[in-house]
């Protein structure tokens, strides 16, 4: 009966421990930008840094981590956010160009 009960109480601790595991898909809260000429748009990037989810002028759109010299670049067709530190930079959304944003 023992070996049994040992086998169980790892399977359950290893289960209980993958619930709080947050899915490869998450992202963290969004990040708020407020740009030159009043303009605002935010920016939720995933945990693992592959993507980022960008709402900018009545518009939402996933774009995917793409080469850089400096920072971090995300790009989708003509959609590109690149950001370095708090500064960021947006095209290719409804209202913009979104230039000389600083994340709030």
């Amino acid at each position: 009966m023992r070996r049994v009960l040992v086998p169980l109480a790892v399977l359950a601790v290893t289960v209980a421990g993958c619930a709080t595991v947050a899915p490869m898909d998450s992202t963290d809260a969004p990040i708020r930008y407020a740009c030159k000429a009043g303009k605002r748009f935010t920016a939720a990037y995933a945990l693992h840094g592959k993507r980022v989810v960008v709402s900018a002028g009545g518009t939402t759109r996933t774009l995917k981590l793409a080469r850089s010299g400096s920072g971090a670049r995300y790009a989708a067709g003509d959609a590109e956010i690149w950001s370095k530190g708090a500064d960021a930079t947006l095209k290719g959304f409804p209202g913009g160009p979104y230039a000389d944003c600083r994340s709030q």
